[in-house]
Order: structure tokens, then sequence, then C-alpha cells
């Protein structure tokens, strides 16, 4: 039991630490952005798909992307496998749907399994 819960506040912890990182890079890329003379960008709607099925993960997923600067989640389809997401630069949507499946969606299932 006591096993369970310490596994589960080290996968909250590193959720964390991996959103804190994921905001400074994103940052640091949107203010470049912002900033530069002849930005190089192309926002657009991308559909991730998702294998989380509970209203609690998606919540949190929707929400860890929303607050990473340059993206926003949109909606979620009525069958709950999409996650539309707006993307500041979506130059490189498979890019795009790997970081917030691999960065984000891994990490919320592996806490949602304890």
């Amino acid at each position: 039991m006591k096993t369970g819960i310490l596994r589960r506040v080290i996968d909250v912890a590193e959720l964390l630490g991996i959103y804190l990182y994921e905001l400074i890079v994103s940052s640091v890329a949107v203010a470049r952005a912002a900033f530069s003379r002849s930005p190089n960008m192309r926002s657009s709607i991308i559909a991730v798909p998702i294998e989380l099925r509970t209203d609690m993960g998606i919540s949190v997923l929707a929400s860890l992307v929303s607050l990473t600067p340059g993206n926003c989640a949109l909606h979620v389809s009525d069958d709950r496998r999409l996650l539309y997401v707006h993307a500041l630069d979506g130059r490189a949507p498979e890019q795009i749907i790997k970081s917030i499946r691999d960065v984000f969606e891994r990490r919320i299932a592996r806490i949602e399994r304890w």
C-alpha cells in the first residue's frame, strides 16, 4: 500500500518537473518569436490522438497543454479519442503530437493506473 502511494507521489513530482521544463523551453520559444523581426511560424489546429479515457486524465492533459506557452487545447472529440490543439507553430504536427503524447499523456496514464 505505501509503495503504491510513494510511486504515485514520485510520478506526480516527475510530471510537475517535466511540465516546468516544458514551460521554460516553450516560454523562450514564444518570446523569441514575439521579438523576432521576421517570425517563421505557421499556426495550425492539430488533432492529437489520445488514449486517456477518464475525465480527470483528459482534463489534466488539456490543462497542461493549454498552460504551455504556444499551445492551447480547444476541444475533445465526442468519442474522446482526439484532443484538438491550436499550436502557435504547427509546421511539424507529428512532432507536436509525439511531444504531447510522450511528455504528458504517458505520464498522466501512469499516474492514473495507481
